[in-house]
């Protein structure tokens, strides 16, 4: 599920993401009002360019999704130099909210044909100035990518039961092809989750965090997709979370963490577009001191689960890096939330990269554990750089209770949210956990790890009692 996001927000104020939705790519750039999807509403146009065979790829991570997909594309016509179209759907204004909010592009977004890079330009609405790039692989491009496309024609109308505006915008390419010629295409790219945050004081309350892919701008080429399959693989820690809302009863459970779909000659319309909840909704309430960083808590209410989020733990070291002018890397900066407190994070004092340096948590309210969560690296809200620099946990090793031990790995993610370690098939009350660090992701500039945040999370067994803010 989406950790608990603590933000310094006035009482009453309203957060809302922007996040990028995609969609299959089309013939020509025409859409459903509402939607941003392409269908052959048109009939000034035509193509003779069919999709034999599509493969699409949708890797859930616990911020983003990467997409992967794969087109086999032929020609029954003669040679042409074939437009195509792949819809950029994105969350606009909401009109419950005093301003507008921009929406955020798809980042490293790559298409080719035959294994050729293809340049991509950006169309947007008549509000937009279209500019041509050759597609960017750094962060700043990638930027200045983005900036130049916020804008962009805004249609309101439904938008899966919330009433809400999409931006719509295009990345258009032009594929050459021979008279009956077959050619291969490949599209990649990354897109954060969309979802709807409102605050209040310092309660949450969090929307599904969704994933959306639409099938429907195939319509505008010629006949049905010959033959498809859809996967979907979940890489974050909590599957059971997952649901795929659209397309109804299409999708088989392989696994706890993979879906797939097959297909042929689909025509495809509205009823196929793809929607995943890929976190579901939940709402936080303060549990604790919440004027004293060490002693926070919350509780996180969830469909039938509820948590305690806690840091009712001392901590201890192995070694703690000296301080630096006025920062100090002490183990108790772990207990401050860096994106509400900006405090230094805990920074091991060994040589090298801290292999096998450790913290210790004497745990004053031994609960079961369902996860940890941490913030892995240097993180200081509103800095990427110094996360950057500095070494992050790439694996740790967890001992419970001196007695249930086992290894997680970390991605090397900045990740929006705290990281979930859930802790499996140990149920008992944890009054002691021991972190050992087992491998790092180097940093460019220095050799520190760090840890900015340990906070734990408690299953309770019924609904707690909360008083909402007002």
């Amino acid at each position: 599920m989406p950790k608990v996001k603590k933000l310094l927000l006035a009482i009453g104020s309203l957060v809302v993401g922007t996040y990028a939705l995609l969609a299959n790519g089309g013939a020509w750039q025409t859409g459903v009002p509402g939607t941003g999807s392409a269908s052959a509403s048109n009939n000034n146009r035509r193509t003779d360019v069919t999709i034999e065979d599509e493969t699409l790829k949708i890797d859930l991570h616990p911020d983003y999704a990467d997409v992967d997909v794969r087109y086999r594309m032929h020609n029954t016509g003669s040679k042409v130099q074939q437009d195509f179209f792949f819809p950029v759907e994105r969350w606009g204004k909401n009109p419950d909210a005093d301003t507008v909010t921009k929406g955020s592009d798809i980042a490293h977004y790559q298409i080719s044909v035959d294994r050729k890079e293809l340049k991509s330009t950006n169309v947007a609405g008549p509000k937009e100035k279209r500019s041509e790039t050759k597609e960017e692989t750094s962060e700043a491009k990638q930027e200045s990518s983005e900036a130049e496309e916020e804008g962009g024609e805004t249609t309101s109308g439904q938008f899966w039961e919330q009433n809400i505006s999409t931006i719509k915008s295009w990345k258009k390419s032009v594929i050459p092809f021979e008279r009956n010629q077959t050619r291969e295409m490949a599209i990649r790219y990354r897109a954060k989750y969309a979802e709807n945050d409102e605050s209040v004081s310092d309660d949450l309350h969090i929307s599904d965090a969704t994933f959306a892919y639409s099938l429907s701008p195939a319509a505008t080429w010629k006949g049905p997709i010959g033959k498809g399959k859809v996967e979907i693989n979940i890489l974050h820690p909590e599957p059971e979370d997952v649901s795929v809302e659209k397309p109804k009863e299409r999708f088989r459970k392989v696994s706890e963490t993979h879906y797939e779909w097959q297909f042929e000659n689909l025509r495809p319309t509205l009823a196929d577009d793809i929607r995943i909840i890929a976190h579901s909704k939940y709402d936080s309430y303060p549990a604790g001191n919440w004027e004293d960083p060490a002693r926070r808590a919350s509780y996180v209410i969830r469909n039938n689960q509820y948590f305690l989020d806690h840091k009712d733990y001392d901590a201890t070291a192995s070694s703690t890096l000296a301080p630096q002018g006025k920062r100090n890397y002490d183990v108790v900066n772990i207990k401050a939330d860096p994106q509400r407190d900006l405090q230094t994070p805990w920074a091991e004092g060994a040589k090298d990269d801290g292999i096998g340096e450790s913290i210790t948590l004497d745990v004053k309210r031994p609960l079961p554990l369902y996860g940890i969560l941490i913030r892995p690296g240097y993180y200081e809200y509103g800095r990427k750089d110094v996360w950057r620099k500095n070494n992050r946990v790439a694996a740790l090793e967890i001992t419970l209770n001196d007695e249930h031990t086992f290894t997680e790995s970390v991605p090397d993610e900045r990740f929006e949210n705290p990281y979930l370690i859930r802790v499996r098939d140990y149920t008992k009350p944890v009054s002691k956990i021991k972190l050992v660090i087992k491998g790092v992701h180097r940093g460019t500039q220095f050799r520190d790890t760090c840890i900015s945040l340990v906070e734990l999370r408690a299953p309770l067994s019924k609904k707690p009692e909360v008083h909402g803010a007002r």
